[in-house]
């Protein structure tokens, strides 16, 4: 009997291999039977379709960094984007007890990405949020109206500046070179929050507590359609001036020391994204499909399941699918013409999974059934599936993810189509021990947040699914 399995399993790889190497897959029913017993292999095909799709601006996007300013694409149309940060408050943050003055206060944005013309001008203002706290809704449709009022009264700070000649900023532990954009605030902050800490020091014992007094940062651009900032982190910086004196001191000096607030990924931020999208872009196309990031655009994969499972059945397919083979292709000749940088990583998810995979919690990972994610190569401009979270393990074998749609219909009245979501992500990785080697692999997975974009080829050619069923039967059975 293992001799007869491995010659199924002979047989069916160089099935497979057949489909590979053959682009023409119209031949239906090819059948292999040795002596004896029946080893049957069944090759086919199925078309799938897709269309690009809008999500409205809704979606999930936690994020420790923000996207600041606007762009027009060529393409896609305007994309606005500001953002909502609470303030980082260490535990029993404090002045020094020898505080005389408010030197100066800033609110400093830092950034070590953008996109767009580095030399058109940005206007940025940072507004305090006044209304409510902020809530845990990490959508990007949220309104900054809801916690914001935007009067003058809660004016931090503003500025014009233009990307190139903004200040250079160097991280002073990773030593990682940016840009560094400064609004100056009035000391009449810096004053209001060293009267609260003096007279109520509990309030800065943690952030939970801060949020009671300093509800949080609304940063926004006023002007300027040229440029996306990528911002790291925006950190609140008052400079106060305190006497002391060293040992060898006989006399007090002064000294400036700095109380610091920033943005981090332990405290809530809500990223707003505005997508003014052509709606040409969703008119149903034969050739192509679009995808874009941040917001607003993906494309929508329908796998005609039925049509597979009675394909099967035609054939009186008794075993599951062998193989399922099908892989995207990026439509280089018209990606060209765009002003984004091309899409990296994309997730392949079911439309009704794609809410839940986002907000179930911080460690989300493709299952390899009903979501995938799918990795580019450069050379070819194609996506290929990754399968275990293994980010140099590739296939664009299928099959696992259609026996687990075809086993939970089976005994279902109506088999639906399945329809697929596909859009640009970033996915963390790390090093993990596999037997006696280290593998890379994904450990968290977030919608992309930076300017990015695809058109992905939907013609008939290009959405073939390559099918490869077999049958064992032994002659015992017959």
């Amino acid at each position: 009997m293992k001799i007869k399995l491995l010659l199924n399993l002979t047989i069916v790889l160089f099935a497979i291999a057949f489909v590979s190497c053959n682009d023409d897959l119209d031949t239906i029913g090819r059948n292999i039977q040795p002596g004896g017993d029946d080893i049957s292999v069944y090759v086919d095909t199925v078309v799938l379709t897709a269309k690009t799709v809008s999500l409205k601006d809704s979606v999930y996007a936690r994020h420790a960094s923000g996207l600041l300013g606007e762009y027009i694409d060529p393409v896609f149309g305007k994309i606005k984007s500001d953002f909502l940060s609470e303030l980082y408050c260490p535990e029993k943050l404090s002045f020094h007890n020898k505080t005389t003055s408010i030197d100066s206060v800033f609110m400093d944005i830092i950034s070590y990405n953008f996109y767009g013309d580095s030399i058109s001008p940005v206007g940025i203002a940072a507004y305090r949020v006044d209304k409510k706290n902020l809530e845990k809704n990490f959508f990007t449709n949220i309104k900054p109206a809801d916690y914001c009022s935007m009067n003058q009264s809660q004016v931090i700070g503003r500025g014009v500046f233009t990307i190139k000649d903004a200040d250079v900023y160097i991280d002073p532990d990773t030593y990682r070179i940016g840009k560094r954009y400064r609004l100056s605030a009035s000391n009449s902050l810096g004053n209001e929050i060293y009267n609260k800490w003096k007279n109520s020091e509990e309030t800065f014992f943690n952030s939970d507590s801060l949020r009671q007094f300093f509800k949080g940062i609304y940063v926004t651009t006023t002007l300027g359609s040229g440029s996306l900032i990528d911002v790291n982190t925006s950190i609140l910086r008052i400079y106060y001036r305190y006497t002391g004196r060293n040992k060898a001191d006989t006399a007090d000096s002064t000294y400036v020391g700095l109380f610091r607030l920033p943005t981090t990924e332990q405290v809530i931020q809500l990223n707003q994204v505005q997508n003014t999208i052509p709606d040409d872009l969703f008119q149903n196309s034969d050739t192509r499909a679009y995808l874009k990031s941040p917001a607003g655009v993906c494309a929508e994969v329908t796998i005609p399941l039925k049509e597979i499972m009675n394909k099967a059945k035609k054939e009186n397919v008794t075993n599951k699918l062998n193989s399922a083979t099908f892989k995207l292709k990026g439509y280089t000749e018209e990606e060209e013409k765009m002003g984004m940088a091309r899409s990296s990583n994309l997730l392949f998810i079911n439309k009704d999974s794609l809410v839940n995979f986002f907000t179930k919690s911080n460690n989300n990972k493709a299952d390899s059934k009903t979501s995938f994610i799918m990795i580019p190569d450069a050379t070819s401009n194609t996506y290929n599936f990754s399968y275990s979270n293994i980010a140099s393990s590739v296939s664009n074998n299928l099959a696992t993810m259609v026996n687990y749609y075809v086993d939970y219909y089976k005994d279902k009245d109506n088999v639906p189509d399945l329809k697929f979501l596909i859009l640009p992500i970033t996915a963390s990785s790390q090093n993990e021990t596999s037997g006696y080697s280290q593998v890379l692999t994904y450990t968290n997975v977030y919608n992309q947040m930076a300017p990015t974009s695809a058109i992905l080829r939907t013609d008939k050619e290009n959405m073939k699914m390559a099918l490869i069923f077999s049958n064992y039967n032994s002659a015992k059975t017959k």
